[in-house]
């Protein structure tokens, strides 16, 4: 249903209802908010400004890092330069197509063309981000034990949201039984589409099933997952620090895991607004101004623009260049 137009259409109520919820919290439709938003950013720190740039780079060098790990593992082709640029076309249709998961299926097509094995491209893209997600899992869990009373309902609903689909994707993912329930449906309708998808995810499960038994990379795609979060947090620190040098290190420690989490709820088009709602939302709870926590959201929203034109630029760069100029 959620890819449906009735999906969409919600979606898109979401989405609206989202940035208007944010503007009314940060004061946008006021003057004298509007006045202290127009300070925070006038008074920017632009060297803090660059810095946060520089970090969300080195953020997504590690990324690429963790997830050319699983593609050796793997035995793929890919080199860092291919997948950092497959990665940057990812952040590309992220911005540009409504739902948050285009960048993944871009990553695994580009990575299974090259390899000519889909299942096997899926499969490291998968582990790359499910191990992730349970370290922010983790982070989120220290999180919510140390706030529980003060970090707000949707913080930990949140939480449960994402352990709930995370536990059901990890088993799906390794649990033979679930492809043979998708190869009984397909007998069962005499469905050959059904058919060909039981048999790719048999070998997707297969492709995942290797890795288990290799504990020097579980410990390597373990370090390179905590080293990401933890990037993510200076990230967001270095960016509000731009805009209010009060902002405290621990604060951000203990905030976003849980603002992250609530990014990953599917509830607006390109995580627009859930991003912004959940800055302002973490901001406030820890004590600082709701302009604060948007102006950050809007830094790391910039931040995403400029991935997406990067990604832009490796997308359709090189057919500009081989295009034939018209003569005049």
């Amino acid at each position: 249903m959620w890819n449906s137009r009735t999906g969409r259409l919600l979606r898109s109520v979401a989405t609206i209802g989202l940035i208007l919820f944010v503007c009314y919290k940060a004061g946008v439709f006021s003057e004298s908010g509007r006045a202290r938003f127009g300070a925070l950013v006038a008074g920017a720190d632009w060297f803090l400004v660059v810095a946060s740039i520089i970090v969300a780079f080195v953020q997504n060098l590690v990324s690429v890092l963790k997830w050319r790990l699983v593609v050796v593992a793997k035995k793929l082709q890919g080199s860092m330069y291919r997948l950092l640029k497959f990665l940057y076309v990812g952040r590309l249709y992220n911005l540009i197509l409504p739902s948050s998961m285009g960048g993944d299926v871009i990553r695994i097509y580009r990575l299974g063309q090259l390899n000519s094995s889909m299942e096997r491209a899926a499969a490291s893209v998968f582990v790359e981000r499910f191990t992730g997600m349970l370290i922010l899992l983790v982070l989120a869990a220290v999180s919510v034990m140390f706030t529980f009373r003060d970090a707000g309902e949707l913080f930990v609903l949140s939480f449960g949201f994402v352990f709930a689909v995370s536990l059901f994707l990890g088993w799906a993912a390794i649990d033979a039984r679930f492809a043979d329930m998708l190869g009984s449906w397909a007998n069962r309708f005499s469905s050959k589409l059904l058919g060909k998808v039981a048999e790719k995810f048999h070998g997707f499960q297969e492709s995942i099933r290797g890795l288990g038994g290799n504990r020097r990379f579980l410990a390597n795609i373990t370090v390179y997952s905590v080293l990401f979060y933890a990037l993510a947090i200076l990230n967001v620190w270095v960016s509000a620090l731009a805009f209010d040098r009060h902002v405290d290190l621990v604060d951000m420690i203990i905030a976003v895991p849980l603002i992250m989490l609530v990014m990953n709820l599917p509830v607006s088009i390109g995580g627009l607004g859930l991003m912004e709602a959940s800055f302002t939302l973490g901001f406030e709870w820890l004590g600082y101004s709701a302009e604060l926590g948007l102006t950050t959201a809007l830094l790391m929203r910039a931040k995403t623009i400029i991935d997406a034109l990067v990604g832009g630029a490796f997308e359709f760069g090189g057919s500009l260049r081989s295009t034939p100029s018209r003569p005049e």
